[in-house]
């Protein structure tokens, strides 16, 4: 198998960045390797990308910079929507929170991250984290996967994320961050 079908397989098997033996081994030192990687990221935007784009953002800047943005944002986005656990991005707590790899990747996208995260706002499924600590933040807080959204959203938008532990709460801090996007000028 390739470093590609490594890093395809392990997003498939919901490993995260940091259980991945093929994320943390991923090199792009071979042209013909890197590549392929960034034609099959182009060709397919979905959460099964998500450890090629990030091994490739830490790896291969200058190639992940040839994705264009808005393809990023839609894996990143597919990721937050459709993998299990969301620790790639970070967590969310009272504290603000903390931003992992595919966190920082979705900040360093600005607008072109907007849209994709704006339709994951409507998003009530479990945000669910791994590890004791981090998993006793989604059952305390019930945090949802509109909440990770939420709070990178509103950061791009160079807001500061309102945090409440009542996810009522938080449902009113989305509304206001979504009537915020309608009155939005067009990019």
């Amino acid at each position: 198998m390739s470093q590609l079908d490594d890093l395809r397989e392990d997003a498939r098997e919901e490993l995260l960045a940091d259980e991945s033996d093929a994320y943390e081994s991923a090199r792009f030192d071979d042209p013909a390797e890197r590549d392929a990687t960034v034609a099959w990221l182009r060709a397919n935007p979905s959460a099964e990308g998500v450890l090629a784009l990030l091994a490739l953002r830490r790896e291969a800047p200058d190639a992940y910079a040839t994705i264009p943005a808005d393809t990023r944002a839609r894996i990143l986005a597919a990721a937050m929507r459709d993998r299990a656990a969301l620790n790639d991005f970070g967590y969310i707590d009272e504290d603000g929170g903390y931003d992992r790899e595919a966190g920082h990747a979705l900040l360093e996208l600005g607008d072109a991250a907007v849209e994709p995260l704006a339709e994951e706002l409507a998003d009530a499924n479990p945000g669910q984290l791994e590890g004791s600590e981090e998993a006793t933040l989604t059952e305390i807080y019930g945090l949802r996967r509109a909440d990770f959204a939420y709070r990178f959203l509103a950061r791009i938008l160079g807001a500061e994320p309102e945090f409440d532990p009542d996810p009522a709460v938080r449902d009113t801090h989305i509304a206001a961050l979504r009537k915020r996007l309608r009155l939005r000028p067009p990019a």
